[in-house]
């Protein structure tokens, strides 16, 4: 095995990867030749950890999260192919109002990681009293939709992403770039179901 494969591996433990993966079993179109490597990213810091390093031993790498939107070749990849399973999502701020009657929430701001499929956000929007309609029918993930999804974009705050130097930053939607960012998380102003 190549030299700076064998220093990712070491990176995260051998147990972490698997060699030659068919890529159809993760993809919607169930197409998809072998990967030469294959790693789940399960948190942020494994995704920007394995990202950064491919980028210094210049190895050839494809991220990719729920496998809705692509398609890829029976020939496979021959590199490492990363599949973004982060799945942190959070409150971080309520606005609304207290009344006699109670306490009336009228928007939250929502951190949700990009890994993060559009059917769990649903459900954990959904869980917390707050809008969904404009998500319902969307598939796949967070990080891919944020790049395509004009109301997704539009309701984003902020995104965080990792930039070509592997470097964190914080960017709004119309900075967004897909050659030059990996979206990492982002926080979205939701508004309460009436």
């Amino acid at each position: 095995m190549d030299n700076k494969y064998k220093l990712i591996i070491d990176s995260f433990g051998k147990d972490r990867f698997k060699f030659n993966e068919p890529l159809k079993d993760y993809t919607h179109s169930s197409l998809g030749g072998p990967a030469k490597l294959f790693f789940i990213a399960f948190t942020e810091r494994d995704l920007i950890k394995v990202v950064s390093i491919c980028r210094q031993l210049k190895l050839p790498y494809f991220l990719f999260g729920t496998g809705s939107k692509i398609l890829i070749s029976d020939s496979g990849f021959d590199g490492l192919v990363i599949k973004n399973r982060t799945k942190n999502i959070q409150t971080v701020s309520v606005k609304g109002k207290v009344t006699k009657y109670g306490i009336g929430v009228e928007e939250a701001l929502v951190e949700v990681e990009s890994g993060v499929s559009m059917r769990k956000w649903v459900e954990y929007l959904d869980s917390q009293g707050l809008e969904t309609l404009a998500f319902h029918s969307t598939p796949g993930s967070i990080g891919g939709n944020l790049f395509i999804h004009r109301f997704l974009q539009t309701s984003a705050k902020s995104i965080k992403v990792l930039n070509l130097k592997s470097d964190i930053q914080q960017i709004s939607a119309l900075n967004l770039n897909f050659k030059r960012h990996i979206i990492l998380s982002a926080v979205f102003k939701i508004k309460a179901k009436k």
